[in-house]
């Protein structure tokens, strides 16, 4: 028979061969009502009508029937995805020291790999809480829950260690920190500074937007996570019992669509963006390598006899992200690295510097207001090069270079795009330079900072010649 109770039914009846004996009992069940009240005088099409109300709501009954009937299948997915929620979980602990973006006045590099990494843990709970709700499961939205309350714990526990300094509380919030970058970011500079800054390793801002979603942000998402899993788990526990009640659909909607609308939006501007910034690199050539040698170039070769002002929008012209800037110096970065412009008037002479640092490829690249304070535990990752004749050459090379080898003869010999470290000095008052070059390569052997598998040579030019050479191979 064809009526609307039963077909509404069915059509949440997961296993097919369930289906079919659900219908077939449903049938026979409302025939012998509809039988009944033909029996006591009403019309066929009134009858069917009482019968039909008297069935109740469809989805109320559909429900706890499919649950019974599909029970391998919901076991397996709760499995599954309780599984991943407790390993989200020891994630936010295992990695949260390098997700930290800003904490009171410290800031610290942006990576895009955390970026995603921390959107995508916000996004997974958002999938699973949304599929809880669609297959009826509670022991999802149960454990999602009790994640975010330990999560909100974690803010009272105290830890001997902290993640970068005493100042910082042990917090598994932090986490959460890199998936707002987009956003903050947008909001205080705009579009085109996210867009320059996908791939830079730039400190986070800490003014007081970028606070509140650094900061504040995370926590609000986890409350909301919160009470749409506990709204979730009472709604699913009301279903099981087929009950009729009024189910609190809207409230837990409301947290569903704007959740899932925030999450959506972050996660498509943050690919658009990452996207065309990555293809825009491809076709410019704009490769890591390149922008070291562009930079490490850019520095060697610059005029500083210019007024420092100068310079500095000479850089920005160029395209360079500028950072941090003060009355006498400004930093700008790439994705090569960092350009630091600085005037010292007050020492003895008055100069003016420019240098060059290689960026953090892999490790999060910890900045205090401004200042390096490297943590014990994080050291500067360097390319490694595989062992192939012209790169042994060029560390051989490297090696030879000692007191008195000319800079031309450094710049002409092509090795200067190993530098990870130039620094170039004017000295206004005696018209001279000096610099300070580090020339570095690691081969691919394992463990990068191993004695055996790198060159490394600090130099101190003056007058055009090597006066110090401190090579980690003589």
């Amino acid at each position: 028979m064809t009526n609307g109770f039963i077909e509404k039914v069915a059509e949440q009846i997961s296993d097919k061969h369930s289906r079919k004996l659900i219908t077939a009992e449903l049938e026979s069940h409302l025939l012998d009502k509809i039988d009944y009240y033909v029996d006591i005088g009403y019309s066929k099409e009134d009858a069917e009508k009482r019968a039909t109300e008297e069935m109740g709501n469809p989805e109320d009954t559909a429900v706890p029937l499919n649950a019974l009937h599909n029970n391998n299948f919901r076991d397996l997915l709760s499995f599954i995805c309780c599984g991943v929620i407790i390993l989200m979980f020891f994630c936010t602990i295992w990695f949260r020291d390098a997700f930290i973006y800003s904490f009171e006045l410290n800031t610290y590099r942006h990576s895009i790999l955390c970026d995603f990494v921390s959107l995508a843990f916000l996004i997974a709970y958002a999938v699973m809480l949304i599929i809880s709700g669609k297959k009826n499961i509670k022991i999802i939205p149960l454990f999602v829950a009790i994640s975010f309350i330990l999560q909100f714990g974690s803010i009272l526990v105290g830890y001997d260690e902290y993640p970068v300094s005493s100042s910082v509380p042990a917090n598994m919030f932090y986490f959460y920190q890199p998936a707002m970058y987009a956003i903050a970011k947008i909001l205080t500079e705009g579009l085109h500074a996210y867009l320059r800054c996908i791939f830079l390793g730039v400190p986070a801002d800490s003014d007081i937007l970028t606070g509140f979603c650094f900061e504040v942000m995370p926590y609000i998402l986890g409350l909301f996570f919160i009470i749409w899993s506990i709204l979730l788990f009472v709604r699913i526990s009301r279903i099981e019992t087929i009950t009729n009640y009024k189910k609190p659909k809207v409230s837990i909607h409301i947290i569903e669509a704007c959740i899932s609308v925030f999450l959506a939006v972050n996660l498509v501007v943050m690919l658009t963006a990452t996207s065309y910034k990555a293809i825009d690199d491809l076709i410019t050539g704009n490769s890591y390598l390149s922008s070291c040698q562009k930079i490490s170039e850019y520095v060697f070769n610059a005029d500083l006899t210019k007024e420092l002002s100068e310079i500095s929008d000479n850089l920005e012209s160029l395209g360079y992200y500028q950072y941090y800037k003060d009355t006498n110096r400004v930093t700008y970065y790439d994705k090569g690295g960092e350009i630091e412009l600085s005037s010292e008037p007050d020492i003895t002479e008055d100069c003016i510097s420019l240098s060059y640092h290689t960026g953090d490829i892999f490790v999060p690249f910890y900045l205090r207001l401004g200042d390096f304070t490297y943590d014990s535990d994080i050291y500067e990752d360097n390319i490694a090069y595989d062992e192939s004749p012209k790169i042994l050459a060029d560390m051989e090379s490297i090696r030879n270079i000692d007191v008195g080898t000319t800079l031309e003869s450094i710049e002409q010999s092509g090795l200067l795009k190993y530098a990870d470290h130039i620094k170039k000095t004017y000295y206004r008052g005696t018209d001279k330079l000096e610099y300070q070059i580090d020339l570095s390569i690691y081969l691919n052997r394992g463990e990068n900072n191993s004695d055996s598998n790198h060159i490394h040579n600090n130099l101190h030019i003056k007058d055009g010649a090597v006066t110090e050479s401190y090579s980690s191979k003589k």
